[in-house]
């Protein structure tokens, strides 16, 4: 059995603890104005980019392991997935959002708040929704904080099924 020198152990030991600390300095940093401003940037390019069905700008405000929630389906799973969902959702023509809250520590940040969006289909028919939405954000190493997890629902109640016929007598 070979016993590593003592050299050896003391730099493992010394790089295993800065790295360690650095980890917590990173979990430990506050939020800051400019992280809040950097977020709410990102929230609005979700916005402007959907409008523009400008899929390329779209795609890099998304993290590579995004996953999306959206309301009666289930999750969708990475960066090309997401584009891809957004890419055969039909027409958004108007999009709001009205970020409520944002918050984050370290390198993890969320926003929530509400949306109301116009959505033209196929057919020409003219949808329109207003939703809540809560965003998951993680700061990167260039600094950017793209979309990491968003989850959003619809304030429109589902349609109620229709009541079963009524049994004809015995």
């Amino acid at each position: 059995m070979r016993i590593m020198p003592r050299w050896t152990t003391c730099l493992l030991a010394v790089a295993v603890v800065g790295c360690t600390a650095r980890a917590s300095e990173s979990a430990d940093a506050p939020f800051t104005a400019a992280d809040s401003a950097a977020v709410r940037a990102g929230a609005d390019k979700w916005v402007s980019t959907t409008l523009s069905r400008d899929f390329d700008a779209f795609g890099a405000n998304l993290s590579s392991d995004v996953v999306l929630y959206p309301p009666n389906a289930k999750p969708i799973v990475g960066r090309d997935a997401a584009v891809a969902y957004v890419k055969a959702y039909p027409t958004i023509t108007k999009f709001n959002i009205n970020v409520d809250e944002v918050s984050g520590r370290g390198d993890v940040a969320y926003d929530r708040g509400t949306f109301t969006l116009e959505v033209k289909l196929p057919n020409g028919t003219v949808v329109n929704d207003t939703g809540s939405f809560f965003t998951v954000y993680r700061r990167q190493a260039d600094g950017s904080w793209p979309h990491s997890r968003v989850m959003w629902n619809t304030h429109i109640p589902a349609p109620t099924p229709p009541a079963p016929p009524a049994r004809k007598g015995k």
